[in-house]
């Protein structure tokens, strides 16, 4: 039942685009990243989107219309 165990190890593994380096007695790091073209083992770089939004305000007494900007967090007049 252990060689089932490693067999799914491999194959999650492989879905994740990897391949195992070190013995299957080996603990830490025993995967490495394979890519193509690139060197094995590189580090992905990762991109997180900062979310944001304008927001605008119309001031009907002056019946204009003001944006926040996001810097200084003030009305400006469009």
């Amino acid at each position: 039942m252990e060689w089932i165990q490693q067999w799914v190890e491999r194959f999650h593994a492989w879905q994740r685009g990897e391949k195992r380096v070190a013995p299957p007695e080996q603990r830490g790091r025993v995967y490495e990243r394979v890519r193509d073209g690139g060197a094995p083992g590189a580090v992905a770089a990762k991109v997180r989107l900062k979310p944001s939004m304008t927001t605008r305000v119309f001031r009907a007494e002056e019946k204009a219309w003001y944006r926040i900007d996001p810097k200084t967090r003030k009305l400006e007049k469009e």
